[in-house]
């Protein structure tokens, strides 16, 4: 999901994959899907906090997706990373929906790739569309464009998987808080190998303003029914990529030591 590259406005550092008991992991699986006055975030000057779920742990705790994911109740997750974590940023809610609308900064966000043990790019280019064709490019979409009910799309080449067209659907948008999810609708291919049919890469992004000049931030991803099995054994691939997103939205250098996953 682009966001906007900035330069850092806080300390932060996402330092530490936490691993937790079932009952404690079970609540993170759980985003604020409705407004509450005190939302459980880590503190801003604390790491965010990162969680693994494989789907014999979901099945396992019959944990279902969040209403406000839109996954649907009785779809199948392969791999679920949940991120939440809270910053200090003394801007409207405007100035990080820009960020969120800026497609073309995934090209210059940083990751701690696991398999070449270095920080890396996340994509080798990406840019807004005017629809689902990957050739309608467009400019960076604006916080204004970011209003509820709103189907915009993206295409991204990414770094590891190859191109693909993902659509964003945002289904909240206030000046305190905002909900937006992505899913890719082409076929994410490597080689002759098809790695993510339709609809099997899902995310959303649940953005909140929690206090004065403190803002909430949940990220859930997940890989589903149509991911290939080449795509398993990566979680911490995944866990670097929603470190690294999270980073770009709290304007924190996404290359900054330690990675969440080394």
């Amino acid at each position: 999901m682009g966001i906007f590259a900035v330069r850092p406005l806080c300390a932060v550092l996402v330092s530490a994959l936490w691993l937790l008991a079932p009952g404690a992991r079970a609540a993170i699986l759980q985003p604020p899907c409705t407004m509450t006055a005190t939302p459980a975030y880590p503190a801003p000057d604390a790491a965010p906090l990162i969680v693994v779920w494989q789907a014999k742990d979901l099945e396992r705790d019959n944990r279902h997706p969040p209403s406000c994911a839109g996954w649907g109740a009785e779809t199948r997750s392969k791999l679920v990373v949940t991120l939440t974590g809270s910053f200090r940023f003394d801007g409207a809610m405007s100035a990080l929906l820009a960020r969120v609308g800026t497609i073309s900064a995934l090209r210059s966000i940083q990751y701690w790739s696991t398999t070449d043990k270095k920080w890396t790019s996340l994509s080798n280019d990406s840019s807004a569309l005017t629809g689902p064709d990957s050739k309608s490019r467009r400019r960076d979409f604006s916080a204004s464009e970011l209003v509820k009910g709103a189907d915009l799309y993206y295409w991204e080449d990414d770094a590891r998987t190859g191109p693909a067209v993902y659509r964003l659907r945002v289904s909240e948008s206030a000046s305190e808080r905002f909900v937006i999810s992505s899913n890719n609708v082409t076929t994410i291919r490597r080689f002759w190998f098809t790695l993510f049919k339709p609809g099997a890469l899902q995310s959303v992004l649940i953005i909140e303003h929690i206090a004065p000049e403190v803002f909430g931030v949940s990220i859930l991803n997940r890989s589903g029914e149509g991911a290939s099995m080449l795509t398993a054994g990566h979680e911490s691939s995944y866990v670097n990529r929603v470190a690294a997103l999270y980073r770009q939205l709290a304007g924190i250098k996404t290359d900054q030591e330690p990675p969440a996953a080394p």
